[in-house]
Formats: structure tokens, C-alpha cells, sequence
């Protein structure tokens, strides 16, 4: 019936805006008008009996659904009964439970609008919910709760659901579940769905994201930490570029943890939850916990792990005993931060040039070549790149354990030249020369990519318009040299210790700056095998004729030309495109959003204050237009960023630790960053004047500026 016409232009509210997207995706909708004025006419159009519902405007929203929060009303006959229930219904919305439900998770009431929906009543045989993941467990399956008839008692808890076997669940439960999978793919999030049968036909009366996920204690403890951060986790990820990591995470872990005499056993090291990696934080600990000194919250701290617990979590003293036990494990460390060290050395100053040069051109057999430059190039460069973040993690904690009150965000600025910051030399470069060479920059760094660790994403060297937008918004960096407060720490810091600790100080912080360093290097080198890698696929599924479905299958089906996954592959990446999936998995996380009023606390990464105005991006083609000095607001930065953070002020990012390539980054720039802000781009508004302490870790919204987004001076303290 419906409603499109009723529809048009206006603001419906959440749920009957859903209502909508499902008729025109073309599932089957009860019949409904959205706030009908009159009562009478609604009867006539669409018969009765009636149900009438609420659609607030923040309604059935992917961070809060406010379920039964609002009254609905069934089994409606006349005119003054649905009358009566529509105004009950926008009178809900002021309801003491509601209010506090919208304190709680920081809305304010009166920003609330409420629609109603006026719907036909369906009479059915069979109905229920059904869940495209459970959401008490966490586990990617369906859940279907039915029971014969309507199911208003059984969703009121009055009513139990019918045990799996009964006849009507066998008679239209794989038709249940395959709409439902549609209805997840057509979102791009896990739905919670109200379903009804009517005479054999399944009919959809709402669907809501999915907002709470809770995890058994058996689940472990799970995190994106660091793949998030412009990484394989940013966002979903295809079957191809998993297969890569898998295949290199495993080794390159628990690999590591053994050579440094942590590990004896075995564990999984990574795995995918809702179509992103995530590695196994709770073994990780375990085995770190071993070392004396090692403090859980310090750890967590780092990598931006939000966890609930009291006080420091696990921590393991540093005692005589406790040494003597852990002295295997760090005269092994000793030895592998000086192994590590030589190799990217090494590495960098022309092994891998050597390495890769066989592959800079595709052959005709692509795949074989493909083959040789996995098992091969990459598997040596990644797996010493991942290395060397854990050398540079463990060299960390360990200056951190030996100088508690060290000022590390200023110790770990000015490092040798990066080559992450080369683009942006070189089109500083033809700023001053008055040029503008596409070509030469895409020559130069052709594996360069807005989102280098998505194989779907073309590289420079494919993406003329790209580079060019670059060029056509480069500005001047509007960051401080970072070389004299890094300076000053150094010295200040030597100065009040003990003669005789001065040294200790020296060695343990350059070997923490030098394998900050070697990391960034290393992934460059990680991107520059990414780039060959894309080249060679895309040559594969040319000669093949798959086109995007080859970044549907892992490394291994395209070696063997297995396409039989290539469906349930692409369902899985569609099916949570739009998913905000949790960024920790287990017992002690929660996934319900949390009310932070106030000041925004994060992860201090990068010194300084700035008082500008905000610029809110959610992706990096956004974060382009940001201007010069202003605070740029985004969920993430990676390398591929780095040309637009040249002209920034200040950066606040949704996530990052302390050794994120966004922290180096902004402190290689001169920009005061803080890190780890949760909800930052919503909370933050665009063009809002914005107080960014990278002293202090937090940011302070002071009140609205120019909301068209223009540049504004910053103002430095």
C-alpha cells in the first residue's frame, strides 16, 4: 500500500523510516500510515483491526533503539481507539523512563520528535523475533523466538517460545532465516527483527540494528587494538586481506613470544568477529604477565583497550624471586631487540629492494608469481614488520617500567626522517616551485593508498584524481617543530636523575625511538608489498574474468581458483558494512554506549594546546576539505592520511595508543593529538570552537563557530 507519497520530504522517525527502506528493498510490509491526521480516514484505507506505534526520531538508531521505552497499541477497532492510542503514544515520549533512558545515554529529551505509525493488524499463525546474531553470546548465528499466534505476550516474557523442532518452526524457519540474512545484508548490521506469518506469508513489521552484544566468560578476551587504527579493522574486512593476515599473525605472534621464552603452549592468535580480525588479548597478557613490573592498565593504556576494571588490573611486582624466574625472558628480549634491529636495518638498506624486484612486473603466469611473492616477499616483510612492533611495544614498556614519570610524548617526537612524510616534501616541494607534477608523485609513490591496508583500494599510481586533490589543497603544515620541546625533555629529564642513571636513561629511551622509527619504516615496506600484491590480483581476475569477486576469496582459493566461497564471502562482508562493531570481545567489555558528560578524556599522544574550530570526518575523502589550522575530528588516521595532517592544528581521533602511527605521526608534525576519544565525531560538532589539550588528554567544546567548516586561526598555548 503505501505510504511512499505520505512519506516524501518528511521526517518519519526511525522506525517507519526503516519500515520504509524494507518496502523498497522489497520484503513484505504490513500496510501503515505515519501520523495520519485523521483517524477515521487511516480505518478506511487500511481496515482494521489496527496497531499503532511509535517512531521517535532517535528511535531503532545504530547506537541506542530505546526498546520499550514507548507504548504501542494492538488490536485497534474504531476511530476514538486509535485516536486515543496515537496521542498515548506521542505522550510517551515524556515518560520518566524514557527521559532517564535518553539521560543515561546522553540525549538530550528535548531533541526527541515523535511520529506515529498506523498499521495494519496482521492475524498471524506464527510470529516472533528473530535475531541475525545472538545477542547473549555473541555467536554469528540466528535465533528465532516464535510462538503460534500473535506474539505480543511472548515478547512481554508472558508467553514461552516453541522448542526448536516444532512443525511450524521446520515449515518456515529456513524461510525466517534467509530473510532475515537479506534484511542484515540490505542494512550492513546485525538486525533485531519482528516477523509475523499471515496465511503463508511472511511478513517483516520492523527491524532494528542490534545494540547490545553480550559474551560468555568462555569467549577469552579479544581486541582490535592497532588493527583498527587505519588498519585491517578500521573497517570490514574482505576474505583476501584476512587470509593474508592470518596467515602471517600466527606465525609472527606467537612466534615472537616464544624466541623471547614467554610462551610454551599454544594459542589461537586471531580470529574474525562480525567481518573484522581481532588477536587474542587475554593469552597475549598472560604470557607478558610473566615479567616483573608488567601492569595490565599501563598496557591497556597504550593500545587504547577500554576495559572495567578497579585499579591497575593484573600486575606482577618486581621482587627478587620474581627476576630470578622472568631472567630467561629478558636476556632473550636483550637479544632479539639487537637481532631485530640488524635485520630491518638490513632490510631497509637494500635486501628488500633485492626481494622484491622480481615482482615490480607481472608476468603472464600471474598466479604462480602471485604464489612465489607471498610465500616470499611478503611473508619476510611482514612478519619483520610485526616483529618490530613488538620489539617497539616491549621497549616501551620497558623504559616506562624504569622511568615511570618520563614526559614520553615529547621523548618520542622528533625522529629521524620518516618515510611516511616524503609526499608531503615533495609537495611542499612544488608548492614553492609554482608545480604541479601528478605524474612524478604517482612514479614515486605508486603504493601509496587513502586506505593502505584495503586491497579494494586503488593505489596512487591508479588514482589520478586522488593525487591531484592533494596537490590542488596543499597547505603550509600548521604544526611546531617538535625538535626543540624534545630537547628540552631529554635534558631536563637526564638532569634530575642520578649520575649513575643517566645512562641506563639514554639506552633504553634511543631504543625505544629507534624502533619507533624502524616500525614506520617497515611499514612502508608492508605498503609497497601490499601495492605488488593488488597488482598481481587484479591481473588474476582480469585473465579469469572475476572482477571484485577476487577480493571475495583468500589468498589460498585464488592460488587453487576455488570460487565455490565467493557468495557466502561477499554476504558476510556486505552483512556488516555498517556494523560498529565492538572494539574489545569478552566477559569484561560491554558493548552499550556510555554516557560521558563533560569534558572528552582520551590518550594525551602528542604535546600542546590549540584553541580552533572543528572539522568532523568520518573518512579521509571528508578530512580533504579540512583547513589549514583547524582541529581535524576523525575515527582514525593512518599513513595514507599523513598529506592532509600536514595542514592540520590539532587532531582528535576515536581511537590510537601511544605508539599508533597517528600518534608518531602528529608528533613528527608538531600537533597537539588526543587519542582514543570515544564517540569523538559525534559529540564533537562541526565548526564548533574547540579547546584539544594534548597535555592533559582531553578536548573541550566552548561553543559553536562558523558551521560552514571554514578555516579559522589557531590559536597555540
Amino acid at each position: 500500500m503505501p505510504l511512499l507519497s505520505d512519506v516524501a520530504g518528511r521526517d518519519i522517525g526511525g522506525k517507519a523510516r526503516t519500515l520504509v527502506e524494507l518496502q523498497l528493498a522489497g520484503f513484505c510490509v504490513p500496510e501503515f500510515l505515519c501520523s495520519p491526521a485523521d483517524a477515521a480516514r487511516a480505518i478506511e484505507v487500511l481496515g482494521a483491526p489496527l496497531a499503532v506505534r511509535s517512531s521517535a526520531s532517535a528511535e531503532d538508531g545504530s547506537e541506542v533503539s530505546f526498546a520499550g521505552q514507548f507504548k504501542s497499541f494492538l488490536n485497534l477497532q474504531t476511530t476514538a481507539e486509535v485516536e486515543r492510542a496515537m496521542q498515548e503514544c506521542r505522550q510517551s515520549l515524556d515518560a520518566p523512563a524514557a527521559v532517564e533512558y535518553c539521560r543515561k545515554h546522553g540525549i538530550h529529551p528535548g531533541s526527541l520528535r515523535m511520529e506515529v505509525i498506523v498499521q495494519r493488524m496482521i492475524q498471524p499463525e506464527l510470529a516472533g523475533v528473530v535475531f541475525t546474531l545472538n545477542p547473549a553470546t555473541g555467536a554469528e548465528s540466528v535465533v528465532i523466538e516464535a510462538c503460534e499466534g500473535h506474539s505480543d505476550e511472548l515478547l512481554a516474557g508472558r508467553k514461552p517460545a516453541l522448542p526448536s523442532g516444532h512443525p511450524a518452526l521446520e515449515k518456515y524457519g529456513a524461510e525466517i532465516e534467509r530473510t532475515a540474512r537479506a534484511i542484515q545484508r540490505c542494512f550492513g548490521a546485525p538486525q533485531d527483527i519482528e516477523f509475523a506469518i499471515e496465511q503463508g506469508r511472511l511478513y517483516i513489521l520492523q527491524s532494528r540494528p542490534i545494540t547490545r552484544i553480550q559474551f560468555p566468560p568462555g569467549a577469552g578476551e579479544w581486541t582490535n587494538a592497532d588493527f583498527r587504527d587505519g588498519g585491517v579493522s578500521c573497517t570490514v574486512c574482505t576474505p583476501l586481506m584476512w587470509s593474508l593476515y592470518d596467515f602471517i599473525w600466527e606465525h609472527a605472534l606467537k612466534g615472537f613470544l616464544r624466541e623471547i621464552k614467554l610462551l610454551n603452549g599454544d594459542f589461537q592468535a586471531g580470529r574474525m568477529f562480525f567481518g573484522r580480525p581481532y588477536w587474542n588479548l587475554g593469552a597475549v597478557k598472560q604470557c607478558l604477565a610473566v615479567l616483573p613490573g608488567f601492569i595490565e592498565r599501563e598496557f591497556d593504556r597504550d593500545l587504547d583497550v577500554r576495559l572495567h576494571y578497579d585499579g591497575d588490573g593484573q600486575c606482577t611486582p618486581v621482587t627478587l624471586s620474581g627476576i630470578l624466574r622472568a631472567l630467561p625472558a629478558l636476556l632473550a628480549i636483550g637479544g632479539v631487540f639487537k637481532r631485530q634491529a640488524r635485520f630491518d636495518r638490513g632490510f631497509l638498506d637494500g635486501a628488500f629492494e633485492q626481494l622484491a624486484q622480481p615482482f615490480e612486473t607481472v608476468s603472464a603466469d600471474a598466479a604462480s608469481a602471485l604464489g612465489r611473492l607471498i610465500g616470499d616477499v611478503y611473508r619476510i616483510t611482514e612478519l619483520n614488520y610485526f616483529r618490530t612492533i613488538y620489539c617497539a611495544s616491549l621497549a616501551k614498556l620497558d623504559f616506562m617500567k624504569a622511568f615511570p614519570d618520563a614526559d614520553f610524548p615529547a621523548l618520542a617526537a622528533a625522529l629521524p626522517p620518516i618515510r611516511h612524510l616524503d609526499p608531503t616534501r615533495m609537495l611542499q616541494e612544488m608548492t614553492h616551485a609554482g608545480a604541479s607534477e601528478i605524474a612524478r608523485i604517482q612514479q614515486r609513490f605508486a603504493h601509496k593508498s587513502r586506505r593502505e591496508l584495503d586491497l579494494r583500494a586503488p593505489r596512487w599510481d591508479e588514482d589520478s584524481e586522488w593525487v591531484a586533490a592533494l596537490i590542488d589543497t596543499h597547505a603550509e603544515g600548521a604544526g611546531v617543530d617538535p625538535r626543540p620541546a624534545y630537547e628540552s625533555a631529554r635534558s631536563t629529564h637526564r638532569r634530575r636523575l642520578p649520575w649513575h642513571r643517566r645512562r641506563t636513561f639514554d639506552r633504553k629511551l634511543d631504543r625505544v625511538r629507534r624502533f619507533l622509527w624502524l616500525r614506520e619504516e617497515m611499514r612502508d615496506l608492508s605498503s609497497r608489498v601490499y601495492h605488488l600484491i593488488r597488482r598481481h590480483v587484479l591481473a588474476i581476475a582480469e585473465q579469469r574474468g572475476l572482477g571484485d569477486d577476487i577480493f571475495f576469496m583468500t589468498f589460498e582459493e585464488i592460488l587453487a581458483d576455488d570460487r565455490s566461497n565467493i557468495p557466502s564471502g561477499r554476504e558476510r562482508y556486505e552483512g556488516y558494512r555498517n556494523f560498529q562493531a565492538p572494539n574489545e570481545i569478552g566477559a569484561r567489555f560491554t558493548t552499550t554506549p556510555e554516557p560521558l558528560p563533560g569534558a572528552l578524556r582520551g590518550l594525551a599522544a602528542s604535546r600542546g594546546r590549540l584553541r580552533s574550530t572543528a572539522f568532523v570526518a568520518k573518512d579521509i575523502e571528508q578530512a580533504l576539505r579540512v583547513g589549514k589550522g583547524q582541529i581535524l575530528v576523525c575515527p582514525y588516521t593512518d599513513p595514507g592520511w599523513t598529506p592532509v595532517l600536514a595542514r592540520v592544528g590539532g587532531v582528535v581521533a576515536e581511537t590510537g595508543g601511544m605508539l599508533s602511527h597517528a600518534a608518531v605521526i602528529c608528533r613528527e608534525f608538531g600537533l597537539p593529538a588526543v587519542l582514543g576519544v570515544a564517540g569523538a565525531t559525534a559529540r564533537i560538532p562541526d565548526g564548533s570552537h574547540v579547546l584539544l589539550s594534548g597535555d592533559e588528554g582531553f578536548v573541550e567544546v566552548e561553543g559553536r563557530g562558523d558551521l560552514r567548516g571554514g578555516a579559522s586561526a589557531g590559536e597555540y598555548s
